[in-house]
């Protein structure tokens, strides 16, 4: 069973994706912040990070980066709530699978996720 991380602070996404992943087999945990998303990934070790970009006190882009300093082998999925150039360019930097935008379909989200997890 695939351990991954839910990094997210809107409450309706983390139900969905928790109800979502948990239903396909995967051992979810969670983090509200980036703080906490740090902490969590050096104890829990999971293989997934579904990385919210935009959280309080530590922002997504910069928990990946703490995150690589320390841990090369997880691999991250970006949420985001809109698509831009320029924000997937700085992603980019930190040796992601993979991004989600929050509207896409549960399928969407499923298909991606399944695919980093093999």
């Amino acid at each position: 069973m695939k351990k991954i991380l839910i990094c997210e602070d809107e409450k309706d996404v983390i139900e969905l994706l928790n109800n979502l992943l948990i239903k396909a087999g995967f051992e979810v945990y969670i983090a509200i912040d980036g703080k906490e998303t740090i902490d969590k990934t050096k104890k829990i070790k999971p293989d997934l990070l579904l990385l919210d970009i935009r959280m309080p006190k530590i922002n997504g882009l910069e928990a990946a980066k703490m995150i690589r300093d320390f841990n090369r082998e997880v691999k991250i999925i970006f949420l985001t709530g809109f698509q831009s150039q320029e924000l997937l360019k700085e992603a980019a930097k930190y040796d992601i699978f993979d991004y989600i935008v929050k509207t896409s379909s549960t399928k969407e989200i499923l298909k991606v996720i399944q695919e980093a997890a093999k």
